[in-house]
């Protein structure tokens, strides 16, 4: 199935964005307003954001604007109507990203529930993988421990489930498919495997991405495992393979991607500034349809 049908957005949301007045970020909202997927809140200066918006082609009934003096106040206001219910998704406008971070993340905003913990998950379509295919963590944990990637992993889970996959399978991303104390992707892999509830999900691990994603490879390596060569969700040990696989596969692999920040009390669509516009606007309806 191709992505963009498979994200369906059941109800319209509201949308709170930092200084919109971006052309590729006002063409992403466009889009969405004109397919009645949401509604939109501009903060910043409304002179500025209306002008910018009319040059878009944005219909003026499809927004409103909040007045913000500066992106530290502007992304404050966003944290704060997402806490109010004004709005049900943040995305991060023209402000930089660590500010926009900051009042998100940050403990007076309320945003994170005690024991979560925020993480990057993205959905892609790739050419030569059997179905969609979840990875993550591929932007924000640099090096999880065990205790982290229990929670990145119910995070992905809850993310897969709320799209429509009741029992996601999970491959547990390793350079061996062998436990080795020296290694602790693999150990952690082992300790997920045998305590992760498996009514919420299957687990499949320690497992190299070839096995994870070829039961060809599982065949011929004499692993029997019904995740292997069939995974839903990726599952990295730490930012560094998780974002070169990224990478690759938008690079190299042409793959169609959105990407998404899970994890606080609403999604949050962060996308990078070398992501093409329809990854700007698949991340959206992204995080509409996981509402």
């Amino acid at each position: 199935m191709k992505l963009d049908q498979f994200l369906k957005v059941e109800r319209k949301a509201t949308v709170a964005v930092p200084f919109p007045e971006d052309d590729a970020i006002l063409k992403t909202c466009k889009t969405a307003a004109d397919q009645d997927w949401a509604s939109f809140l501009f903060i910043g200066n409304p002179e500025t954001i209306e002008k910018a918006a009319a040059n878009t082609g944005l219909k003026p009934g499809s927004y409103k604007c909040e007045k913000a003096e500066n992106e530290t106040e502007a992304c404050a206001l966003t944290a704060r109507y997402i806490k109010e219910g004004k709005a049900q998704v943040a995305m991060k406008g023209q402000v930089h990203t660590g500010e926009f971070s900051r009042a998100l993340f940050s403990k007076d905003a309320g945003l994170l529930e005690p024991g979560r913990l925020v993480s990057h998950m993205a959905l892609c379509q790739v050419a030569s993988y059997h179905k969609l295919l979840f990875l993550t963590d591929c932007a924000i944990n640099i090096r999880p421990d065990y205790a982290d990637k229990l929670r990145i992993l119910d995070n992905a889970v809850d993310l897969a489930k709320r799209l429509g996959i009741s029992r996601p399978k999970v491959g547990l991303v390793a350079p061996v498919e062998t436990v080795n104390p020296k290694i602790d992707s693999t150990t952690d892999a082992e300790k997920l495997r045998r305590e992760y509830d498996p009514q919420k999900a299957l687990l499949g691990g320690p497992f190299g991405l070839d096995v994870a994603l070829s039961a060809e490879a599982a065949r011929i390596k004499k692993i029997e495992s019904p995740v292997a060569g069939d995974v839903d969700i990726l599952l990295f040990p730490e930012l560094n393979s998780g974002n070169a696989v990224y990478k690759t596969l938008t690079v190299l692999a042409g793959a169609t991607i959105a990407g998404l920040l899970i994890g606080l009390q609403a999604p949050v669509v962060l996308t990078s500034r070398a992501d093409n516009a329809e990854t700007k606007l698949l991340s959206l309806k992204l995080g509409l349809a996981s509402v």
